[in-house]
């Protein structure tokens, strides 16, 4: 697991004890080189603190930054418990980010390391880039590394020139490159590892089909509902009622690498409605 945190040098400290030799953590050292991080690292979730970049008051601001530009990726608010964070928290709290931790009342490292394990998508992802593992073989390192970020942290990639710039590939010399490993195209993939992150919200029962597709960046829950169709052949509300994790995935890596002849049965390619600019 890959952890993004800006927090202060205190929690840094339990945080990399919680994480030990299993998981990564990339502290930052502003929210400029965190959103640098982020955009460059397979990141799985991104730790934050009221009071990263303020020895006093607490602040906000950044926080919203960051989770409206990445609605996708899980985010954990790591603050101390005190009459002026108060405010903070309920705040950021009716703003959706709802994982808290307290430090020096419930960030004891094994407490601290299943918060972390347990975020949505997580799991998903490494089963998807199992099930991928052979077409992404026939892709060059860096294609393979940008493909894996994609899967992991789909909030970093906004359309298809951060999937050619991530990769370092022209994007004409990338549509080749992806069909050639036996891949869709690079906007069915960016799609594909979007609704792979629904799925996981979904099956928390907090997050409503509108919240998820807005969090995945999708331009409404219509849109997700195509592609949820288009990727596994079923509605998100069935997909979330009567599919498990194992059958999601591996319908999805079907669609996202499928054989010459199961493309061509598919029909005509799908669309993808993404909001914002991809």
């Amino acid at each position: 697991m890959h952890v993004a945190a800006c927090v202060q040098p205190a929690k840094l400290t339990r945080l990399q004890g919680a994480a030990g030799d299993r998981h990564c953590v990339h502290a930052a050292l502003d929210w400029a080189h965190a959103d640098s991080i982020i955009r460059r690292q397979p990141v799985d979730v991104l730790v934050v603190d009221p009071q990263f970049d303020s020895a006093t008051e607490p602040r906000t601001d950044r926080i919203r930054a960051v989770h409206n530009r990445y609605r996708s990726l899980p985010m954990i608010v790591y603050s101390v418990l005190a009459a002026q964070t108060l405010r903070t928290l309920v705040e950021l709290g009716r703003d959706g980010m709802e994982q808290l931790v307290l430090y020096g009342l419930d960030d004891d490292p094994q407490q601290l390391r299943r918060m972390l394990e347990r975020q949505p998508g997580l799991v998903l992802s490494e089963r998807l880039l199992t099930r991928l593992e052979r077409p992404l073989s026939r892709t060059p390192t860096p294609l393979a590394g940008a493909l894996e970020r994609l899967i992991r942290n789909p909030s970093g990639f906004r359309s298809v020139a951060d999937v050619a710039d991530g990769s370092g590939i022209p994007r004409r010399s990338l549509y080749r490159r992806l069909e050639r490993a036996g891949f869709v195209s690079p906007r069915e993939l960016v799609a594909g590892a979007r609704l792979l992150r629904a799925y996981a919200f979904l099956r928390e029962p907090a997050y409503s089909l509108e919240s998820v597709a807005r969090h995945v960046r999708f331009a409404n829950a219509d849109a997700l509902t195509e592609a949820m169709k288009w990727g596994i052949g079923i509605t998100p509300g069935r997909a979330r009622d009567r599919m498990g994790p194992e059958e999601f995935v591996a319908r999805l890596a079907a669609r996202m690498a499928p054989s010459a002849e199961s493309l061509a049965a598919a029909g005509a390619a799908f669309d993808p409605e993404y909001s914002d600019d991809a």
